[in-house]
């Protein structure tokens, strides 16, 4: 047993940065009466001697010092009173809270967060900190820490976004967006968040927490499952759905799966940055099933002139149905 990985690991449990294994390796610690006495009495100073944890160790020196003065401590027999307990204990500020202390105050590390919009019309490609992919569609945007630390990776979205997280067990992935929150560990799916009144989440892989942070309602979801916001009981509704249909966007593939065109049109609007003026009410009602992979606009329209029968002109960024 080596008593500097014992206080490392215990230190990290006490402050919930432990991982699996870990865990796992302070059980078989704890097995020893001598270990579970050193860990009952480093949760002791932790939680009695908060003033002995500032004073004794400056964060500067870093983990290094640390570990340097527990050897000295113990070399000199040093481990009867309570100092070393308060060194070791100064670990959870370096763990927990990620603060530079000194002597007689202590200045939290700013964390330099990053934005990034996607123009009208188009759909951007994000690498995030953690490898973690982000596809923000037309308009969307977000914002992420230029570094992901302590136990969680959060991002801010407003808009549509397709993630594709790199999973971590120990870090698990929060988008925050408007009123909700979606939690997940490692999986791929869709946020969409335009409004207040307008969420949607659909998963393609593995599994998703959604959580309404006014009423704290929450909703798992699997593959092909989505919860929408329901403006009128302003709940979320959850139901089964095609979830490569409702996600290959991010692929620049436009779909129409059998919706009408008064509802095609708005999404033609967002995906070219254009404006569309339809003349023709009976047009609107019209059901459309097409797909179009990275296709010009004028071709878009030359396929739905065939299909439902309408008539168009382009004028610049304006589109007129006859």
């Amino acid at each position: 047993m080596n008593d500097e990985v014992f206080y490392e690991i215990a230190i990290k449990n006490l402050t919930n940065e432990s991982s699996e294994e870990e865990r796992a390796q302070l059980k078989r610690y704890l097995l020893l009466p001598e270990y579970q006495a050193k860990y009952d009495e480093l949760a002791d100073v932790l939680k009695n001697h908060p003033d002995e944890v500032f004073q004794e160790f400056n964060l500067n020196r870093g983990l290094k010092k640390l570990r340097y003065k527990i050897k000295q401590a113990e070399s000199d027999n040093f481990f009867s009173n309570r100092k070393i307990m308060a060194i070791a204990a100064s670990l959870v500020v370096l763990l927990g809270l990620g603060m530079l202390f000194n002597n007689d105050s202590f200045v939290p590390k700013p964390i330099n967060y990053v934005s990034v919009a996607s123009m009208a019309g188009q759909r951007t490609e994000i690498f995030l900190p953690d490898s973690s992919i982000v596809y923000l569609n037309s308009g969307a945007t977000i914002r992420y820490p230029e570094k992901f630390v302590n136990n969680h990776r959060d991002v801010e979205l407003r808009g549509e976004a397709f993630f594709k997280v790199k999973r971590n067990v120990d870090k698990p992935f929060t988008v925050i967006s408007g009123n909700f929150k979606t939690t997940v560990l490692g999986t791929s799916f869709s946020v969409s968040n335009n409004d207040e009144n307008d969420f949607q989440v659909a998963v393609k892989t593995g599994k998703v927490k959604v959580e309404n942070n006014i009423t704290k309602k929450q909703f798992i979801l699997i593959k092909n499952t989505q919860v929408a916001f329901n403006a009128e009981d302003g709940e979320l509704e959850k139901s089964t759905v095609n979830a490569e249909y409702v996600t290959d966007w991010h692929k620049n593939l436009l779909r129409f799966d059998a919706i009408t065109a008064k509802v095609a049109f708005s999404k033609i609007e967002k995906w070219y940055n254009v404006k569309i003026h339809c003349e023709a009410d009976s047009i609107l009602n019209r059901k459309i099933r097409a797909a179009y992979s990275d296709e010009p606009l004028e071709k878009v329209f030359k396929s739905l002139e065939f299909m439902i029968g309408l008539k168009y002109e382009i004028e610049n960024d304006t589109i007129l149905i006859k």
